[in-house]
């Protein structure tokens, strides 16, 4: 096929371009250069996922436009969540309730067949500019930790999550894995809080770390999960992120990435 029509355009991201297409579908167009590999194991989860029957998009198959390689899915119409809080501040307590309570939907289905989130974390914290002395610590605590084979989304947040008729949808899995749960709602956690895209203002801060705080109690709630849980994940995740964090709240993640290292016992970040 051809290049999409610039005015069908939707989305763009670090890895691909989303267009409109007829027929209530979408493409989504990687750019040159993404690893033919990384595509076909994205086909491959996105059809693993659709058979769960999980609320995602539907995936018709793999396409080529102008030389690139893409996967058309079905488009899910609505605002994402987080545009829907912008609009509608006073739904916030439910917009974080159906998160936690997705998120606890998506945990309870088993594929051991998908990439381990240990082994994705072990990879990025080996390539983390940090010292050897905690990378080491950092790689032998993760090898003591069990998984799990529980689906994990591994970029949940409100700009994910579509707020359609028929209820929240999840979009974009290219980071799904098998996982702790704990590892997953960690790393929603962290890109609430200290995600790119943020003005840097103290009250936006303030308001980031309240909502999230809600979203985590309430996917406690749900899971019966105790904080040891996402204590014992927190550090890891955070000394991964360290390897393609872009900028964001800088100083508040840095202390509460030290906060984390002393919580589970391993050695400081130096420098």
């Amino acid at each position: 096929m051809t290049l999409p029509d610039p005015s069908t355009f939707i989305a763009e991201g670090a890895s691909a371009a989303v267009y409109r297409l007829d027929g209530g579908r979408v493409l989504k167009l990687f750019h040159e250069g993404v690893d033919a590999g990384i595509i076909a194991r994205e086909h491959a989860t996105a059809q693993a996922i659709q058979a769960t029957g999980l609320p995602v998009p539907r995936v018709f198959g793999r396409a080529e436009a102008g030389g690139r390689q893409g996967i058309i899915y079905s488009e899910i119409e609505g605002p994402n969540l987080l545009h829907h809080i912008v609009r509608h501040p006073h739904r916030i307590g439910w917009a974080m309730g159906a998160m936690a309570a997705l998120q606890r939907a998506i945990h309870a289905h088993d594929l051991p067949a998908l990439r381990s989130r240990k082994a994705i974390l072990a990879e990025d914290i080996e390539m983390a500019p940090i010292g050897e002395r905690l990378r080491a610590a950092a790689i032998d605590r993760l090898d003591q930790l069990i998984e799990g084979d529980r689906l994990s989304h591994g970029d949940l947040h409100p700009a994910n999550l579509i707020v359609s008729g028929d209820g929240l949808a999840v979009i974009d899995w290219s980071k799904a894995a098998r996982s702790a749960p704990a590892a997953d709602v960690v790393r929603s956690e962290m890109l609430m809080r200290f995600g790119p895209g943020q003005s840097g203002g103290r009250l936006e801060g303030m308001l980031r770390d309240a909502t999230t705080a809600y979203y985590v109690g309430r996917y406690r709630k749900l899971a019966g999960m105790e904080p040891e849980a996402l204590n014992a994940w927190r550090a890891l995740v955070g000394l991964a992120w360290l390897r393609h964090r872009l900028p964001g709240r800088d100083a508040a993640f840095a202390a509460y990435l030290a906060d984390a290292l002393r919580r589970a016992g391993l050695p400081p970040l130096e420098g």
